[in-house]
């Protein structure tokens, strides 16, 4: 028996495109918009004493599927969810603490990026069983950090995926036990300043601590292209899709308590920028887990103080993050997690 809760999310990275494996992971989401996407074409020819489009000239003549899902930021079990974004990871022992692990991620260099099976089971009203759908060939295509004031952290990925298939069997979910979720009064971000990068088994350190911050964004797009819907193929897409020129974007709001803002945004002066949330949980000797966004090198986009009528002024600021091609890597995501594999 099942209540309108009982809605569920699973997926597992595919080994051929396209073909399903038995989902095995699953996320604790918080909204979904999954969906089939197919484009229908309708015959035009005309016939005598016929005013309405004819069912027999109604075909299918193109598929997709694919969408958003949204879950909040944990210390265990979003390993898979980071490497399907960016396409890189590793997964270290931290010297010294027995059963830490640090994950590594960041934008592959190499297509094609994996590939996924997903799949959500949605109950029927009155109690019944969860239907199963299974989206095959799924391929993340961006995703977006949020970092908002009292919140929890959130990551919205968004999906592009081969088919979907209603006739898989459901596979009843399980869980990581007690995972930490990272929030809002765990969080300090650095902007400027000289700041290190992350390795495989540090985090990101150094930079200017700034305050008055009150908000992150970050989305980063890996700009996977549209086609491969090829004859043959059944009016679906016949191979993974690629990577494009990725772009990576965000958004600071913070209080006017000084001018190193503005001055950097008319400057167009280059930042690092590093946003960390640690949890207070001991795992191994003497570690914590640890959620860390490093940014090698941004330029800010807007926007000068305005008055605020009386109230705290605000800035509202966006950025572009670029290649400075001295990091290794535009953007790292790193993670300290007990889990000992991706």
């Amino acid at each position: 028996m099942t209540t309108q809760l009982d809605c569920s999310l699973g997926f597992k990275k595919e080994t051929t495109y396209g073909t399903a494996v038995t989902v095995d992971r699953f996320a604790e989401f918080t909204e979904e918009s999954l969906a089939w996407n197919p484009t229908f074409a309708q015959g035009a020819g005309m016939r005598v004493g016929s005013r309405v489009a004819r069912s027999k000239r109604r075909v299918l003549a193109k598929q997709s599927a694919g969408g958003d899902f949204t879950v909040e930021m944990v210390h265990k079990g979003l390993g898979p969810i980071l490497e399907a974004l960016f396409g890189t990871a590793t997964s270290t022992a931290v010297p010294g603490q027995a059963g830490v692990f640090q994950q590594l991620f960041t934008p592959t260099t190499t297509d094609p990026l994996p590939s996924y099976t997903i799949q959500k089971g949605i109950p029927t009203i009155g109690g019944g069983a969860a239907t199963a759908m299974t989206f095959l060939g799924a391929v993340c295509s961006s995703g977006e950090f949020s970092a908002t004031n009292s919140e929890i952290v959130k990551l919205k990925t968004t999906w592009d995926a081969r088919e979907v298939q209603p006739g898989i069997a459901y596979a009843a979910p399980s869980y990581v036990v007690a995972p930490e979720l990272f929030h809002f009064a765990q969080g300090a971000i650095t902007i400027g300043g000289t700041q290190t990068v992350p390795t495989t088994t540090a985090l990101a350190s150094g930079g200017t601590v700034a305050a008055q911050v009150e908000e992150f964004t970050v989305s980063f797009d890996n700009k996977i292209d549209e086609g491969g819907f090829n004859l043959g193929g059944g009016g679906k897409r016949s191979r993974k899709p690629v990577v494009g020129l990725a772009e990576v974007k965000g958004k600071v709001t913070a209080e006017y308590s000084d001018t190193v803002l503005r001055d950097a945004y008319l400057n167009q002066t280059p930042l690092a920028l590093t946003l960390t949330f640690t949890s207070s949980l001991v795992i191994g000797t003497s570690a914590n887990p640890v959620l860390q966004i490093h940014i090698p090198d941004l330029r800010l986009e807007g926007e000068l103080p305005k008055a605020g009528g009386g109230s705290p002024v605000k800035q509202e600021i966006d950025f572009t993050v670029l290649d400075g091609l001295t990091a290794a890597s535009p953007i790292y995501v790193a993670l300290v997690t007990t889990d000992t594999t991706i």
